[in-house]
């Protein structure tokens, strides 16, 4: 039986990321509502790439390997992703303040 699903991988630097960007908003910002709204959307977002991979707009960094990265815009950040066609699967690679220069920086 086919599934027309994509497998979701979040990787351990976006998982570190994500989870940085939680505890700053808790913590140093004192805003555990704020952060746990994100959280969410961030959850959201995810899973809904499971369904419709290809929806949020290319951006112009490649990596070394060639990858064609996407971003997710959520609030004041940028989740980054990648898929995998061969595999039907998508990767979270990073998660980013959006005001960074995501787009130079070495992964």
């Amino acid at each position: 039986m086919t599934t027309n699903f994509y497998n979701v991988i979040i990787t351990p630097t976006a998982y570190r990321e994500i989870s940085r960007i939680y505890e700053y908003i808790t913590e140093d910002l004192c805003a555990e509502n704020a952060a746990k709204r994100i959280m969410k959307k961030v959850e959201e977002e995810i899973q809904k790439l499971k369904y419709t991979p290809r929806m949020h707009q290319r951006i112009k960094k490649i990596d070394d390997l060639k990858r064609t990265y996407r971003r997710i815009v959520i609030k004041n950040y940028v989740l980054l992703y990648t898929i995998d066609e061969e595999t039907r699967t998508v990767f979270i690679s990073h998660m980013y303040y959006g005001g960074k220069n995501y787009i130079d920086n070495k992964f």
